[in-house]
């Protein structure tokens, strides 16, 4: 087969989160279940042009990965696909067959006449939350949902959702889980972890969390809660891994209003290679996002033999299962009892330990990447 991924968003960015840090995984382990295929990576792009191929190209370095960059800018392919309705990325890719086309959500399906069409929606928060977003970023996903052949979500979640939410029929849309990095996220020995942290932070215990956004990770609750665990008297500190220094600032405001700041620390700029010391070194691991359409987080901390406590909302129970213990995003005071009630039995936490490292055994990046290859196949046999 002739694939063509769509690398408009998750490739020719530098950002560290969400799709753009999802996809290269993905894309690695397609081509080791399968690489028989050619895989045609597409995008359209104008400005820092030979900078953002070569940085492509750097990370996708088979010779079974062809690029084909359309040189107009994003507006252009835009107004051209979407207003006008002229296929003009099917004419562009016709020189080479297409057996299926993949996009991912945050960008759109093209004005296909005749190439099948996968199309991937990781969640539908903007729909859920909608003050949480810019509506123009996610103004064509119900479209593309609607015309592609097959969707993949990877949750049941947030397939309910788009039934609930978009009308689409139930046999349309399959549910691939997100894999994990096994090669970086797995135990560390707590004092190893420790050793390795002393350069970030002077204190040995802490509860973790990340966030990439202020509102929909729901922090100024999880601050509130820490207050809380701070007025029963815990000696964990908090620390939270925030996605930029914007974010930072927002934290250290809302810290400092809640006069807890010397107990909260936020760090950025992480490598995704020392987040393992992070997980493994934490007495627990928060998430009490109000939204998320899988939860990767969680499950890196499962794996890296850190216990979890999660929201009871959206795709967050069905990726821990009985691994973590989840809790209502809205009630502060189920909550801090449940976190104090792990941090002070060792059994508990040992347990929760011993289940989040097998739960998070049955998430893998071969296994999504073999499951979305049977979607392809069953569009074009």
């Amino acid at each position: 087969m002739n694939i063509c991924i769509d690398a408009g968003m998750g490739l020719i960015s530098r950002e560290k989160g969400g799709i753009y840090y999802l996809i290269p995984q993905f894309l690695d382990a397609l081509y080791k279940v399968a690489p028989e295929n050619q895989y045609i990576i597409y995008g359209y792009f104008i400005r820092k042009y030979h900078s953002r191929i070569k940085h492509i190209k750097e990370i996708l370095t088979s010779d079974k990965f062809h690029f084909r960059f359309l040189p107009l800018p994003s507006k252009i392919v835009e107004i051209t696909e979407q207003k006008i309705k002229f296929p003009l990325i099917e004419l562009f890719l016709s020189k080479n067959p297409i057996s299926v086309y993949h996009g991912f959500c945050g960008g759109y399906l093209p004005c296909f006449k005749k190439i099948k069409t996968v199309y991937t929606v990781y969640d539908l928060s903007f729909e859920i939350n909608p003050g949480f977003y810019q509506d123009k970023w996610y103004k064509y996903i119900k479209d593309s949902a609607l015309r592609a052949d097959i969707i993949i979500t990877p949750s049941l979640s947030t397939k309910n959702d788009l039934i609930r939410v978009y009308d689409i029929p139930d046999n349309k849309i399959r549910v691939t889980h997100l894999g994990i990095n096994t090669s970086i996220f797995k135990p560390i020995e707590k004092e190893i972890a420790r050793q390795f942290l002393k350069k970030h932070f002077p204190f040995e215990k802490y509860i973790l969390t990340v966030a990439t956004s202020i509102k929909r990770k729901n922090l100024p609750f999880l601050l509130d809660v820490y207050k809380m665990l701070k007025e029963k008297k815990i000696e964990e500190k908090l620390v939270i891994i925030a996605g930029t220094d914007y974010l930072k600032n927002d934290i250290l405001k809302i810290s400092i209003d809640r006069k807890i700041e010397q107990d909260v620390f936020c760090l950025t700029e992480i490598p995704v290679e020392n987040m393992p010391y992070f997980y493994a070194g934490a007495e627990l691991f928060l998430f009490l996002s109000l939204y998320e359409g899988f939860g990767l987080p969680a499950l890196e901390a499962m794996s890296c033999g850190c216990p979890v406590v999660v929201s009871n909302v959206s795709s967050l129970p069905e990726i821990v299962a009985d691994a973590g213990i989840t809790v209502s995003p809205y009630d502060k005071e189920e909550a801090c009892n449940k976190i104090i009630e792990i941090l002070n039995n060792d059994t508990i936490k040992s347990a929760m330990i011993k289940k989040g490292l097998e739960r998070s055994k049955i998430f893998s990046w071969e296994k999504c990447a073999k499951e979305t290859l049977e979607v392809y196949k069953s569009l074009v046999t």
